[in-house]
């Protein structure tokens, strides 16, 4: 099993289910909550306390993770990996952030890292392909905003449609919060999609191992339907002791071989797509990317960046004329964050079951805060993410691109925020960019790649609460 789990930061934790059976030291420390009762992302203190985090402890859910899902833990892992079956043959993919986390730590640029990782799994482990999820991104964006705009057309001023993208977020609303889960846009991610995309090329006997950001992708990889199209999943820190445990000198396999690129993707996709990334932030883009689609619908709009209430919030506002106060045509917002996802789920929850008393709540604080304009008005110079068409959603704060698998070994907050800041640059600097929206774009065809979420009804649902389990997602 992997023993990698290390000691993150709080702001994408949360605190165990009342159920939990696992009890949680609590120090008594100014909570950040605000008046209204608001997670202030802000206010967080310099010097954060460690959190002893082990696998009965909350990957990225609700506090705790059931003993199935430790068990498919044990399966997702480097010293599974090598007990592989090496008749089989092999093709690893790799997440950008990865790539750009891996280059830092071995101080190459990333095309120099990517050729070696290429050079190394076809020398020293026999890989078949070895390829980027660009292509699996690619399709993942074109069917969440084709289902953004089903869901909008068909549910005129209803809530926002929320990304499944990010699997720490959806299996924390599957377990706690199931009157959200019928907004959960069902489209798998790119993890998924790049499996897919790979066996299809080669047959179901490919063994497909992905390199990614945050260990909670080992649990995407273990649902029912996403088994067949991962068989394991691995993250940068567990590919370094990979290597250190079969002796393999990384740089050693450092080459300038550009043709690796071709050799090791398979012929049906394209290696310059596969290694490539696209506009908008770290982890996709989903947000941005559909008010570039919904543009495309309106010429002569205009797209607008809006802040939110802290730096990880952020909304794109299309609108037919800034200048003049315009209507508002298409609006998604990037959030992430634990504490963020606290306060959008608590909105998006009152929403789904109104309570007269946080309504007058809610109603005085938006006279405090003179907030007067309407939802098709483009007026406000401030975000308003719950009021959105979508909302891209990510666990770790700042997104994958600050995932917990990463090589960060920074030891004070803020030098781990330095060096994300430093991935961030070199990730929009040194990935050649596609427009995933380029009509020129070949991109394979492939049959609808769903998640099947869970769903209870209310009794099930009350049942779900007294157990002693917060609930079973797989």
């Amino acid at each position: 099993m992997s023993t990698l789990l290390s000691e993150e930061d709080l702001n994408d934790f949360i605190s165990p289910e009342l159920a939990c059976t696992k009890t949680t030291e609590v120090t008594h420390e100014p909570s950040g909550v605000d008046p209204n009762g608001e997670y202030v992302v802000e206010k967080e203190s310099e010097a954060v306390s460690k959190v002893s985090i082990t696998l009965s402890d909350c990957l990225a859910c609700s506090g705790c993770i059931t003993s199935s899902e430790e068990i498919m833990l044990q399966r997702q892992s480097h010293d599974v990996f090598l007990k592989r079956d090496t008749s089989r043959p092999l093709a690893v993919s790799i997440a950008p952030q990865c790539r750009v986390s891996l280059a830092t730590h071995y101080g190459m640029t990333v095309q120099e890292f990517d050729l070696c990782l290429i050079n190394v799994f076809q020398q020293r482990f026999g890989a078949q392909y070895v390829v980027g999820i660009e292509y699996g991104r690619i399709i993942s964006l074109h069917r969440t905003i084709e289902a953004v705009r089903q869901w909008k057309a068909q549910q005129e001023g209803a809530a926002p449609c929320l990304s499944a993208i990010d699997p720490g977020f959806t299996i924390y609303t599957e377990k706690t919060k199931n009157e959200l889960v019928p907004l959960l846009v069902n489209v798998k991610s790119p993890q998924q999609t790049t499996g897919h995309l790979l066996k299809a090329a080669t047959g179901p006997e490919l063994y497909h191992l992905t390199i990614q950001a945050v260990f909670d992708k080992k649990l995407e990889a273990s649902r029912t339907e996403c088994e067949a199209e991962v068989d394991c999943v691995i993250t940068p820190r567990e590919l370094l002791s990979l290597f250190a445990e079969t002796d393999t000198d990384f740089v050693q396999f450092r080459t300038q071989e550009t043709s690796l690129y071709t050799a090791a993707c398979p012929p049906t996709l394209s290696a310059e797509i596969s290694w490539s990334s696209n506009e908008g932030n770290s982890s996709g883009g989903y947000a941005y990317q559909y008010i570039r689609a919904q543009q495309q619908l309106y010429p002569g709009s205009c797209i607008l960046e809006l802040p939110g209430r802290n730096k990880y919030i952020r909304e794109f506002r299309l609108v037919t004329d800034p200048h003049a106060g315009g209507a508002t045509l298409a609006s998604a917002t990037e959030l992430s964050g634990f504490r963020n996802i606290q306060n959008m789920v608590r909105h998006l929850s009152q929403r789904a079951h109104p309570h007269p008393q946080r309504r007058v709540q809610s109603l005085r604080k938006r006279r405090v805060n003179a907030i007067t304009t309407s939802p098709s008005s483009s007026s406000s110079s401030f975000a308003r993410p719950y009021e959105t068409d979508f909302i891209e959603v990510n666990a770790s704060p700042g997104g994958a691109i600050n995932g917990g698998g990463l090589v960060n070994d920074a030891q004070s907050r803020r030098q781990r925020e330095e060096l994300t800041a430093q991935f961030e640059r070199r990730y929009h600097a040194e990935l050649s960019s596609v427009d995933p929206l380029d009509s020129r774009l070949a991109v394979p065809a492939t049959p609808p790649l769903h998640y099947e979420f869970l769903q209870l009804d209310p009794q099930q649902q009350q049942q779900q609460r007294d157990l002693v389990t917060v609930g079973n997602t797989w």
